[in-house]
């Protein structure tokens, strides 16, 4: 039996969670390092809470050195503030629970969410439908020549979002709240 409520809380009354996820590579046999979430109230789009989690790798010898490197993976500081996979899945189903998740290209987080949970032996305590600002932005911006990649990057510099630390999961969850919010504007 599910722990969450999916159909008992209207879609307006679900706040929204803007979530990235950061990992030890592009595909889905790699890890999650870092979950960052900002829950925005389902009403007004303020922001409520957020939450920046770090994951502990158990296989960082099958990460890409790449993928680290982008990431400004720190095996200190991972040590130091990371959790276990489990505890970080739990505190992030914690966080998102009974809200939308929404994100830039959110197949890629999603599934490795998904991912964490069933290794995990957990299921979602968050809606089964989620929002993609990628494609928001593709349906706003295909017939001009603003946005060439429509990447997180590129939209944060259109709309004038800062974004602190660029692949860090947190910061890059704030810019897709702020993006969010300009997008919808137009």
């Amino acid at each position: 039996m599910k722990n969450y409520r999916l159909y008992d809380v209207p879609m307006r009354d679900r706040d929204l969670v803007f979530v990235d996820t950061e990992t030890t590579g592009l595909f889905l046999d790699k890890e999650l390092l870092e979950i960052g979430a900002v829950r925005a109230d389902a009403k007004t789009l303020e922001l409520v809470s957020t939450v920046d989690i770090k994951i502990k790798p158990s296989r960082l010898e099958l990460a890409d050195q790449e993928s680290l490197r982008v990431v400004n993976f720190n095996e200190e500081e991972w040590e130091k503030e990371g959790v276990s996979l489990a505890e970080g899945m739990q505190k992030f189903l914690d966080f998102a629970q009974e809200g939308i998740l929404v994100g830039h290209n959110l197949a890629f987080d999603w599934m490795h969410i998904q991912n964490g949970m069933e290794a995990c032996g957990l299921e979602p305590t968050y809606f089964y439908k989620g929002l993609d600002i990628f494609s928001m932005a593709w349906l706003k911006f295909k017939e001009t020549n603003h946005l060439e990649k429509i990447s997180l990057k590129e939209m944060a510099g259109y709309f004038g979002v800062e974004i602190k630390q660029h692949h860090r999961a947190i910061d890059d969850a704030l810019a897709t709240y702020h993006i969010f919010r300009e997008l919808i504007k137009i």
